[in-house]
């Protein structure tokens, strides 16, 4: 897969689904070429412990040396998130505006390059991956304005984020937090953040091995987990979710032992270390 360059492209018509043990040093974790991905091939790249994403050129198969989850029972929730749940100042639902959701993670930053890797084509993939059950948004509402959300793919007992949105300031906190309290009430092993953001540690996400990512997504992407649309339940939207005493998967019985990590959250976030693609 590695040996195809960019002049092959125009004549790979069919997917490429390399093996996550196939991945560089440099650039930190390209696998190879996607080619023309259908939801299958998605679902089974991801349960290899790989991931599709290209700012420029062709989308392409990723595995970093590092990945960023959460153990839903080390989960943190800010005090701010919690007020804002007791207060319900946002409206919070699953699976109702997927395609608003990807266009908004899509929209440039404020300040930040004009360059997204969820183009038109990931759109249309991840769009067809949540009509066949697959692919989930959680939205934020604040009257009849979308102001909040994220998506991401479900694979067994796991669910990988993709990407969050806000523009109104907690809103992506607070539904990222509702979401990862339903995953837990519902049996997910682990919710995978990908790389290191201040975001994610602050949620509670660690940094584990390329290798312990991939024998976990195996394992628990083999799983039964929950397929088709997805509602929220109300006894799980108040403020008194703690997680590290709610019934669920724990980090102790999903990642027996500790990780083979020789870097902390923070040594990643201000290190070469944290992988770029």
């Amino acid at each position: 897969m590695i040996g195809r360059s960019l002049r092959d492209l125009p004549r790979v018509s069919a997917s490429l689904l390399p093996q996550s043990r196939s991945a560089l040093e440099q650039p930190d974790g390209l696998c190879g070429l996607a080619g023309q991905l259908t939801v299958a091939d998605l679902l089974a790249g991801y349960s290899r412990g790989m991931f599709v994403m290209s700012h420029i050129g062709p989308l392409k198969w990723w595995a970093p040396r590092h990945r960023m989850v959460l153990f839903f029972d080390q989960a943190r929730v800010e005090k701010t998130v919690r007020r804002l749940l007791r207060n319900k100042r946002f409206r919070i639902t699953f699976d109702q505006a997927f395609s608003d959701v990807m266009r908004a993670c899509a929209a440039v930053r404020a300040g930040a390059t004009p360059l997204t890797w969820i183009t038109p084509r990931v759109q249309s993939l991840f769009t067809q991956a949540n009509a066949e059950g697959h692919a989930h948004s959680v939205e934020v509402w604040e009257g009849d304005a979308l102001v909040g959300g994220a998506y991401g793919l479900a694979v067994g007992r796991v669910f990988f984020t993709e990407s969050q949105f806000h523009t109104a300031r907690d809103a992506a906190k607070v539904g990222f937090a509702v979401l990862n309290r339903h995953l837990q009430a519902w049996g997910f092993a682990f919710n995978d953040g990908k790389h290191p953001t201040r975001y994610l540690v602050d949620s509670g996400m660690v940094p584990i091995t390329r290798d312990e990512f991939s024998l976990l997504t195996e394992t628990y992407g083999a799983q039964d987990g929950r397929f088709g649309a997805w509602t929220v339940e109300e006894q799980l939207l108040d403020d008194k979710w703690e997680p590290a005493q709610a019934q669920g998967a724990r980090m102790s019985e999903v990642l027996p032992g500790s990780s083979q990590c020789g870097y902390s959250s923070e040594e990643l976030l201000t290190s070469a270390r944290s992988p770029t693609w």
